[in-house]
């Protein structure tokens, strides 16, 4: 009997471990197949680099119906080209991405609301 509770509490640890490295807030999701050009959509985000990644990648629909929601476009290179946050459907703020020859970000261009608000030249290493 001791030995089947031990199994059986094996178990259970090992699927919430499972669990628990698949929820991680910090996680960045990117979509498996990438194709440059076009929209990808999640309805959180974090920053990495100075570069804002998309959580878990979803459809528009399931999105759209969120009070806020988010919007990439990446590049052949798999790296961000375009950010967009939304706010009931309205574009709130936007990032453009720049990378130089050694796939460094050098430049990122900020608006809001439409409006030119920031640019801001990194150092290339």
């Amino acid at each position: 009997m001791g030995n089947t509770k031990k199994k059986h509490t094996i178990l259970h640890t090992s699927f919430l471990l499972i669990f628990m490295t698949g929820i991680s807030s910090d996680a960045i999701s990117r979509p498996e197949n990438i194709k440059p050009d076009l929209s990808y959509y999640a309805d959180d985000y974090t920053f990495k680099e100075n570069i804002a990644e998309l959580g878990e990648e979803k459809n528009y629909e399931e999105v759209f119906k969120n009070y806020e929601y988010y919007e990439t476009i990446y590049d052949e290179e798999r790296r961000p080209l375009l950010f967009r946050a939304y706010k009931r459907g309205d574009i709130i703020w936007t990032e453009h991405y720049f990378y130089g020859d050694n796939g460094k970000l050098i430049k990122k261009e900020i608006t809001k609301h439409g409006k030119p608000e920031k640019i801001i030249h990194f150092k290339p290493e």
